[in-house]
This record gives structure tokens, sequence and C-alpha cells, in this order.
């Protein structure tokens, strides 16, 4: 009998049959084990997470980030997926909710999205978790996970469960009606906190000497700390996102700003701020047209994406008809410019404090701004208008002090920003009619961007950006971009360290030997620490070009970001 028992185990029929077991229960267990992630640790991104549970390469990165968003609204501070709440516990997609939005208005998303650390591209909202869907961190952890690694709304319509693909220029989390609490009891007084730290030590090397005799080794040291506050409905939220700089070369360049310090209010399609906050507008990679209610901050670069907080009372609401945002600007914030021991700034040092104004109000004028955006089908649509202090200075010369006096017009500007997604290829337009003193003009900015996955037979993806650049001003306008075309390239690795590098060239149509050029890479060395490369090529000989200036400014700078 035991014989014939032992000679039946090792049938083949039955060899078949356990092994079919065994992968089965294996399988079986690997859904189950999938089916969750967490709890999150105050170190992790939300793309580390995505790369455990992305099933296969025929599902591209940002789909899996997306999918994961949008199933874990109580897991992100204010719906930014740069705000992951430590603790919690996501649940996971299937795949073919990760598939049910496409490759290309994922990727749209995202790239818009992990700008929020930069300006608030994601419009926060009044969200209420599903309680069967997530876990929310405990009442004993009050720091969060780490921001998305670096390289904007539409109105809720319907259910997660049955939104397919995310807006093109962001998406706002659905709100529901409030749910029965199932989670550990908050602390006394109804308040979650939350907070981050970063810590950024930039090195920057110039290829030349200044046509002044300036430095070639420039060392800036930066702390932005951000800390969250919202009660338990998500009604009341406070924000308060201070920023420090020292600059080694230039004390002209030191700064310390609130970017954000506001309360917020939020119904259940509309909301209400008061205080300091950055405001993202607009859709195209090479300039920002239509962006205009911050005011830049040159020293943080040439690329002109650092903002300093405005002062405002906003109101936003949202149905069916669209989203309409209101804002109030009470106090005016002047352009900083560098001394020109710090580089990268005009040839004499701007006199900030005797600014003329054309408004007698000066620096008190009342601004005022709107912008309604809907989103048809694939297409995105936004339409602004601004009226109040130009954040673009007339730089007076003073010979006497050898000086520049900076005197700001008052302006009226008409703005339309628009993205079209169709497959691979995303189409974007930027354009602006604005009348700023003596000068009345219309500036352009079109093109698109195709992106092709899993290139080199690899898991990676590469995208082909072109960009055209009008100015009716022509030559005579006192910036870049009047007839220029850019042509970038952009790599995504698709790896745990969210490794990225772009690449891109603008060359001046009217003048064959006016161009530049620059280099972006960023990438994860730890949970904790990001390591960051930009580099410019500046290049002209023509001495009413306002790259001039820059001609001996070719730079590289390489920047190591620590998060606690």
């Amino acid at each position: 009998m035991t014989t014939l028992v032992y000679q039946v185990i090792r049938g083949p029929v039955v060899r078949l049959l356990l092994a079919t077991l065994l992968l089965t229960a294996s399988a079986l267990s690997g859904v189950l084990q999938a089916a969750e992630l967490g709890p999150v640790a105050k170190t992790d991104t939300l793309w580390r997470l995505a790369v455990q549970v992305r099933p296969d390469e025929a599902v591209s990165m940002p789909q899996v980030v997306y999918a994961l968003w949008q199933e874990n609204p109580a897991a992100f501070v204010d719906g930014d997926i740069n705000k992951l709440r430590a603790g919690s516990v996501l649940q996971v997609p299937a795949r073919s909710k990760m598939l049910a939005t496409g490759a290309a208005e994922a990727r749209v998303w995202y790239y818009q999205a992990i700008r929020r650390p930069l300006a608030s591209a994601v419009p926060p909202v009044r969200t209420v978790p599903r309680q069967a869907a997530v876990k929310p961190a405990p009442a004993t952890s009050p720091r969060d996970s780490q921001p998305e690694p670096e390289p904007a709304a539409s109105e809720p319509t319907a259910d997660p469960e049955t939104r397919t693909a995310p807006a093109a220029v962001s998406i706002v989390p659905v709100t529901e009606a409030p749910a029965e609490r199932t989670s550990p009891p908050e602390p006394a007084g109804g308040f979650n906190l939350r907070q981050q730290h970063q810590l950024t030590l930039q090195q920057r090397y110039f290829a030349e000497t200044g046509t002044m005799g300036q430095a070639r080794a420039h060392t800036l040291l930066s702390l932005l700390s951000d800390w969250s506050w919202q009660d338990d409905d998500g009604v009341h939220s406070f924000q308060l996102t201070p920023f420090l700089r020292w600059h080694q070369r230039d004390s002209a360049s030191n700064l310390l700003d609130l970017r954000q310090a506001y309360w917020r209010y939020a119904g259940s399609n509309w909301e209400f701020k008061a205080g300091n906050d950055i405001v993202f507008w607009g859709v195209s990679e090479s300039q920002r047209l239509v962006d205009v209610i911050n005011q830049v901050d040159m020293v943080g670069g040439v690329e002109m994406e650092s903002r300093l907080g405005q002062p405002m009372l906003s109101f936003k609401g949202w149905n069916s008809a669209g989203t309409l945002e209101l804002y109030l600007l009470p106090y005016f914030r002047e352009r900083l410019f560098a001394d020109p021991a710090g580089r990268l700034t005009a040839p004499w040092p701007v006199e900030h404090a005797s600014a003329l104004y054309e408004s007698s109000d000066k620096r008190n004028n009342l601004d005022f701004a709107l912008r309604w955006s809907q989103r048809f089908s694939s297409v995105d649509l936004g339409l602004s208008y601004f009226a109040g202090n130009s954040r673009e200075p007339l730089l007076i010369p003073q010979a006497a002090t050898q000086q520049l006096q900076p005197y700001y017009f008052q302006m009226q500007q008409i703005g339309v920003d628009a993205q079209y997604v169709a497959g691979d290829w995303l189409w974007k337009l930027e354009s602006i009619y604005r009348q700023s003193g003596p000068q009345e003009f219309v500036a352009a900015t079109a093109g698109y961007e195709y992106t092709r996955v899993g290139v080199f037979n690899r898991s990676w993806d590469l995208g082909w950006i072109a960009e055209y650049q009008y100015d009716s001003r022509g030559l005579q306008a006192p910036v870049t971009g009047q007839n220029d075309l850019f042509i970038g390239w952009r790599l995504a690795l698709n790896d745990v360290a969210g490794s990225e590098v772009l690449l891109g060239v603008l060359q001046d149509l009217d003048r064959s030997s006016s161009r530049s050029a620059k280099l972006e890479a960023s990438m994860r060395l730890t949970n904790s620490l990001r390591l960051r490369l930009n580099a410019w090529l500046f290049q002209t000989d023509d001495v009413s070009d306002v790259l001039y200036n820059l001609r001996q400014d070719d730079y590289l700078e390489l920047s190591l970001d620590y998060y606690f």
C-alpha cells in the first residue's frame, strides 16, 4: 500500500497538479500582498512606491503614479502628490485601472503636478477620504514623506472609479459627502500637522571670469520649510512655507521670503484663501507668458522659474461650466535682481530703493486678476486677465551713479493657454496681448511634445520638444523669444531614483549667432538626498541682443537637496 501511494505521488499528473497549486498559491499571495502598500515611511516618495507595484513595462510610471494618487485621495495633503502622509497604507489599483488613463495624459499630469513645490499647480480642495480605501496616518506621526523627484485645473466630475483620464493641466481630487470616520481619534483641536524641510547646497562654476572681474565659483545655501495644518473635515487649513537663502558673493541676493502663508476655507465646490501664495499658470516648456501673478526671483536662475510669495485674497469655484479664479493683490513685490557680483544679472546694480511707479499708490496699488478654465474632451483651455503693476520693470540707466532705476508701468494683459493631447502627442499654446505704458504688443509660444515609450529596448521614455516663440515688438523686444525656435529632448529612465535629463537649445531666427542651451538632470541618491545638475550656455556677438550681458556667464550648477 505504501509503495502504491508513493508511485501515485510520483506520477506526472499529480506532480503537474501540485506544481499548478503551488504557482496559483504564489500568485494569489503576490496579489494579496500587492493589494496594499505601506505603511508609508517618512522618507518614501510616491515614485519609489509606484516602482514597487508597477505590473510590467507596458504600464508607464506616470500611469502607475496617477492611479495610486486617484485611488488614495486621503493619503495626500490637499491632493498634492508631493505631500504624501507618513503612515498611510495605500490601496493598489488593478492593472486595468492603471491603463485606463492614457500614457500621454498621465505623463502631462505628472510633470505639471510635480511643479507644486515651486508653485501651487494642483489647487487644494476639500476632499473626504473613502475610509475603505485608505488608512490615514496615525495621530502620533505628524511628519510626512518626501516630495517627488523633480525634472497644473479641471473641476471634479465623477467618482474616481469612473474617471478615466486626468486633465492636461492638472486634476482636482473628487469631492464626496462626509463618511463615517473609522480611524483613530485625532489630536486635541482636530488639526493634522504635516511638516517637511529641504536644505539645499548649490555650487555654481562659471567658465570664465565675469566681464567686470567677478569670481568663477559661487556658493548658495537655502532652506525651505513647509508646515501644513488641516482640520478633520478639510474645511479649514493653514499653510506656512518660509524660504531663506544665503549667497556667498552677493549680499543683495540674500533673501528671507514667505512663499506661502495663508488660511484656506473650502466649501463643496469652492474655496477662499487669504495670505501669501504662489499661483502657477501656463503650459509651455521654454517660457511662461501667461504666468503673471507672482514676481520673479532672478537670483533663482535665468530660467525665471523661481517666484516670490504674493499677498492676495483669492476665490476659486468650479462646476460643469468650468473653473473660475478671482484674485485681489493688495501689495506689490518688486523684481529681485542680483548685483553684478552675483552674476547672471544686469551690468549695473539695480537700485530697488529708488523704484518709480506709474500708479500713485505705488506698491499699494490694488492689482486684480481672474482666470477661467475648462476641459473639452482632450483639450484644456484657459482664459486670463490681469490689471495692475507690471511685473517687468523698465531699467533706466543713471550714468552719474552707474546704477539702474526700475520703473513699473501699469499694465493690462489678456492671456490664453491651451493643451491638446492626441495619443503620444501633446500640443501647447500660450499667447498674450499686453498694454504696458507706451508699449502694446502680442506674444505667443506654440509647439508640441512627442514621447516615445520604451526606447533603446529599455523602460526609458524619450520626449521630443519643439516650440516657436514670437513677439510683435521684434528685435526691439527687451526679452528673448521675439522670433526664436526651441528644440529639446527629455529622457526619463523610470528607475527607482527618478532619474531624468532635459536638454534644450533656443535659436534666434533673426540673429544666426545668437543662441542659448540648457541642461537639466536630477536623480535620487538616497530617500533623503537628491542630486541636481543645471548648465547654461550663452552665445551672441550682437551688442543689441539681451544675451550679450551673459556672453561670459556660461555656467554649471550642482545642487544637493537634503529632505528632513
